[in-house]
């Protein structure tokens, strides 16, 4: 059991968790001292091993996935009698049998107030019967989608919304159908996960597992719920995006002590040095200016950035951000007061950093900036770009670029395209690669980390 558990801390440190040599250990010597009793296992782990909020999904579908893999004690079992989804009849009894492929009606008079064991039974008979080919995420999601076809779910979802509308059932019983919906969803998407690594190994864990982790996730796969999450982490990142260590060292309350001022202070008492003093690094800020693309090419991606920018203006004054599509306007006072939502509602805002078609123009915006802004720019100015680099087929203006670079620090530029689409079609990052010091792949939350702890 001491190596399954060594094991499990190496995959979830694959699957992209930080523990630490000294948490695993704590792990082993708590799982040791409830005698690795299965019922304690989880909640011992979990204690020992996760730290943050995102993580505890990443957890959950690991533990579930690899402890799956240990092979259960085989206890003698009465002959169930097969479980099916009940279907629509003539004379709308309901009462007839379908197996898997039943009607809407059925399958909400199937699962309707049924505990989460039987939905489990339910879930592991479904993808019994479900054939995989190779047991990657997609084929998962895939076939997913499939039973839920077949099994008329789509339409009984829209049934039951359509009677809450309707005033026919309550807010009450609306909120535990979704919740039933939303239970027997996940219990058929593990279900398959575990057919799938009983069937080509375990070398598909990490690949499944993955799709839990929201830092991992592409900012546009992910759901309403996990946006919240990952917004709450993005806001940890907006103090990085406005300080940085001085050059100098300053006077401080500790850190280095200060062997010159300590003696200085000692000769002018007459004495011994009896009262240390100290240096340090102190934390300046930058001149940090945010050029963002709010195009609909990366709506999601911009709402995250955006995100970014307005809690780094909350707590600091010294950065300068400005939206564009086809021509940059300046938010910065803007995001002082208001919050991301409001910015996207705000129609006068819009209609100025956006004046045709809704298309970017790296061009025209490069011009701009060149002509208007160029005088406040210094050589202790950071600029960053957030976009794509889509310029829909007009020419790049990396020239206009190349004046702005000039007189920074440096330009780095943040793409939430996959590095190997910035040579394809109107895409022009080869044009402005030249321009940046750095440019970063940025399609999730561990890489937009990644890229603050680097820049910054």
């Amino acid at each position: 059991m001491k190596q399954l558990i060594v094991d499990f801390v190496r995959l979830l440190r694959q699957a992209g968790l930080t523990v630490t040599t000294m948490e695993a250990a704590d792990a082993l010597r708590a799982a040791e001292l409830t005698c690795f009793s299965p019922a304690l296992l989880r909640g011992v782990l979990e204690a020992t091993l996760v730290k943050s909020l995102w993580e505890r999904p990443v957890f959950a579908v690991l533990f579930d996935l690899y402890f799956d893999l240990v092979p259960p004690v085989e206890t003698a079992k009465p002959e169930q009698e097969a479980m099916t989804i009940k279907a629509g009849t003539s004379d709308g009894s309901g009462r007839s049998s379908a197996g898997v492929g039943g009607d809407a009606q059925g399958l909400l008079a199937t699962i309707e107030h049924m505990p989460a064991v039987v939905l489990e039974e339910l879930a592991k008979r479904i993808a019994a019967g479900v054939p995989l080919d190779n047991g990657e995420p997609e084929e998962i999601a895939g076939k997913l989608r499939q039973v839920q076809v077949k099994l008329r779910w789509f339409e009984a979802v829209y049934k039951i919304e359509r009677c809450y509308t309707s005033g026919q059932i309550k807010e009450g019983i609306f909120q535990q159908w979704q919740k039933t919906f939303a239970q027997l969803e996940a219990l058929i998407r593990r279900a398959l996960e575990r057919k799938a690594i009983r069937q080509f190994g375990r070398k598909h864990i990490i690949k499944l597992v993955e799709y839990a982790n929201i830092r991992r996730r592409d900012f546009h796969c992910l759901t309403v719920s996990e946006i919240t999450t990952v917004e709450q982490e993005i806001a940890k990142l907006a103090k990085k995006l406005a300080e940085r260590p001085g050059i100098r060292l300053c006077r401080a309350k500790r850190g280095t002590v200060d062997i010159r001022r300590t003696f200085q202070e000692a000769v002018r008492i007459g004495g011994c040095p009896v009262r240390l003093r100290y240096r340090d690094k102190v934390k300046s800020k930058v001149d940090l200016w945010l050029l963002c693309d709010v195009s609909n090419s990366v709506e999601r991606f911009s709402r995250f950035m955006l995100q970014l920018v307005q809690a780094a203006h909350r707590r600091y004054g010294s950065i300068r951000s400005f939206v564009f599509v086809d021509e940059a306007v300046e938010v910065t006072e803007w995001f002082k007061t208001q919050d991301v939502d409001a910015f996207l509602q705000a129609r006068h805002l819009r209609d100025r950093f956006n004046r045709r078609v809704g298309l970017s123009r790296y061009d025209l915006v490069f011009e701009q900036v060149a002509r208007h802004q160029l005088s406040a720019i210094t050589s202790r100015t950071k600029l960053i770009i957030l976009g794509d680099g889509r310029n829909n087929w007009h020419p790049s203006g990396w020239q206009e670029l190349m004046k702005i670079a000039e007189q920074t620090e440096a330009v780095y530029w943040l793409n939430p395209l996959p590095e190997s689409q910035w040579l394809e079609g109107d895409c022009l990052m080869k044009e402005y690669q030249q321009c940046c010091k750095q440019v970063f792949e940025c399609r999730n939350l561990e890489q937009l980390t990644d890229v603050a702890n680097r820049i910054l």
